[in-house]
């Protein structure tokens, strides 16, 4: 069975971990720092790292930029309390292939251990898709970048293999992932082919479009949402991940995507116009300090019934009544 060093520096959590990898059959090596764990990997094998990342010594992040560098094929499953998205996508950037977040369950850590496990079995073929992988339909360099951006963050709060933009004809606008590049290539085409059957449906059906799909396996699930005709926004995430979570990040990467593509590129931006001399903009209304009267209004000024009185705006009811009597 494959062998899992375990690094943190909570006991608790390296014994619980033992306790569930053990019973699953996987021989089980632990540490309680980063430095003890690399003097391990110099004498062992190791096929997996589960590491924490907020340690004292040398930090998780820090022993994963040292593991890509010294065993570039060994992969790492990032492990915290702390699962904010930005921590997680700067694990996946630094070079995790999965992440688990405390508290944890028996079956996600399983399930992770044996994705991250057959992530290595793969081979060289597991290479991270390449940033190239950017078609020039309608995107400028500078909007090709950012959607690059848009997808590296939906994957690290995703935890996504797969993350990708396809066009109208299957091509790859863009990805993130760990999947090679036929694999993102594969599923843009299937993709397109999905969607254009999703149209001819919605059109029989009498349908504007069918937005959203989703496909669930044994250990992945498929997210799809659609950009514009032909075009598909695509997630492939672990079982696990809530879809109430995923659908909610997949339509926050589709706005900005929607944002993006209807934003000019910066040469074709056109600069606002300048208002005249005559179209000075209005003033900016001040806060009052505590205790500060409102000031006066110039025009249309509310008044109560004495101050109107007392300015001759309204007559005088009390007077006109004495009048009357009188005459």
């Amino acid at each position: 069975m494959p062998c899992v060093l375990i690094i943190d520096d909570s006991i608790d959590v390296l014994q619980t971990l033992s306790d569930i990898l053990g019973v699953a059959g996987y021989a089980v090596r632990t540490a309680p720092s980063a430095e003890r764990a690399l003097q391990i990997l110099e004498g062992a094998a190791v096929d997996l790292v589960i590491t924490d990342l907020r340690m004292g010594g040398m930090g998780g992040m820090a022993l994963i930029r040292r593991l890509r560098e010294s065993w570039p094929d060994l992969p790492v499953v990032a492990l915290s309390g702390f699962a904010d998205a930005e921590t997680v996508a700067q694990a996946f950037r630094e070079g995790a292939v999965d992440f688990i977040a405390k508290p944890f369950t028996a079956s996600e850590v399983l399930e992770t251990v044996a994705r991250a496990l057959a992530h290595r079995s793969a081979g060289p073929s597991s290479a991270p898709v390449p940033h190239a992988l950017v078609a020039s339909q309608g995107l400028t360099p500078d909007q090709r970048e950012q959607a690059e951006e848009i997808l590296r963050t939906l994957q690290g709060r995703l935890g996504a293999e797969l993350t990708l933009l396809t066009g109208s004809q299957g091509e790859v606008l863009a990805a993130q992932g760990w999947v090679s590049e036929s694999v993102a290539q594969a599923v843009a085409r299937a993709i397109a082919q999905i969607g254009a059957l999703l149209e001819t449906l919605a059109l029989a059906l009498g349908e504007p479009a069918f937005a959203a799909q989703m496909w669930e396996g044994a250990q992945r699930a498929l997210y799809g949402l659609r950009l514009e005709p032909g075009r598909f926004l695509v997630a492939v995430v672990p079982r696990t991940v809530k879809p109430g979570l995923a659908w909610l990040e997949l339509r926050d990467a589709i706005a900005r995507l929607r944002r993006l593509e209807a934003a000019p590129s910066l040469a074709e931006a056109v600069p606002p116009e300048q208002p005249s001399p005559a179209e000075s903009p209005p003033e900016a209304i001040p806060f009052l300090e505590e205790g500060e009267a409102f000031p006066v209004p110039l025009e249309g000024e509310l008044l109560s019934y004495d101050e109107a009185r007392a300015r001759g705006l309204i007559p005088d009811l009390e007077e006109e009544e004495g009048e009357g009597r009188a005459g």
